[in-house]
């Protein structure tokens, strides 16, 4: 029915004046903590052959700091405050853009320079949906293949991530370390990290941990992690907490980087 595209429209033309970027930026920025990394891309489809590389990394870079609507939900259902959800996915949409254009700067000159356009799906007469049910039908078919892409990469992934932990774990043993895994490992590795985020020194390895394991696994069970954490005790404080739930928020783990690169 269009009625999302032209929410997402207006949305997006606050961050295109703004920011001084192009319209199918705009776009995928603005839609992203809303309908998810990889629908954000589909609404504006037609440019994405066309995109430069500045545009591409803006794509992925927004993509990654941000989170779906429906994952927003059930983060809320784990316990997570929501306001600190909502306001670390919002904060992203112009942080990413100024980290992504630091790293890549625009250098060509973008199709969609000076216009904002929401690619409705129906260019094509004999694609376009007959009705309602019919549209409804078309998008739960294509949310099926996107959702079974993404469920089987992480599957993979995360098959990987644990039997790599009980090897390293193996081998720990053997040198008297018996609790050798990645998330020690990459904990560590986010330790200067986590200090410069401001976490109170006696909580930095626990909340770094977190970050590892949001990164090598994924949000969801890192999510879990900290509120094993809450249940457990006053293992946390209130600074660290607030801090960990902002940080863990996003799109960024290894499965969904391998589920985006190999799907560009």
């Amino acid at each position: 029915m269009g009625v999302m595209q032209f929410i997402i429209q207006k949305f997006a033309y606050f961050f295109f004046v703004t920011m001084n970027i192009s319209g199918a930026e705009a776009v995928v920025a603005a839609s992203s903590p809303w309908i998810g990394q990889g629908e954000s891309a589909c609404l504006v489809r037609p440019f994405v052959d066309l995109a430069t590389e500045s545009e591409f990394h803006l794509f992925m870079t927004s993509g990654f700091s941000t989170i779906s609507g429906s994952v927003l939900g059930a983060y809320i259902a784990l316990g997570v405050p929501a306001q600190n959800l909502v306001t670390s996915s919002v904060m992203s949409i112009p942080a990413s853009i100024a980290i992504s254009k630091l790293r890549i700067p625009e250098l060509d000159e973008p199709v969609t320079r000076g216009r904002v356009i929401v690619d409705r799906g129906a260019e094509d007469k004999d694609s376009r949906p007959e009705n309602a049910l019919h549209a409804f039908s078309k998008g739960a078919t294509f949310g099926l293949i996107v959702a079974g892409q993404i469920l089987a990469n992480i599957l993979t992934v995360l098959a990987l991530v644990y039997t790599v932990n009980g090897l390293l774990t193996w081998i720990g043993k053997g040198f008297g370390i018996h609790q050798l895994t990645l998330e020690l490992i990459l904990g560590y590795v986010f330790y200067p990290v986590t200090f410069f985020m401001g976490v109170p020194r006696p909580e930095i390895l626990a909340v770094s941990k977190l970050l590892a394991l949001k990164f090598y696994a994924n949000e969801f069970v890192a999510y879990n992690q900290l509120q094993t954490y809450v249940a457990q005790g006053p293992q946390l404080s209130p600074r660290a907490y607030t801090i960990a739930s902002y940080a863990l928020c996003g799109f960024s783990n290894l499965g969904q980087c391998l589920v985006l690169t190999f799907g560009v």
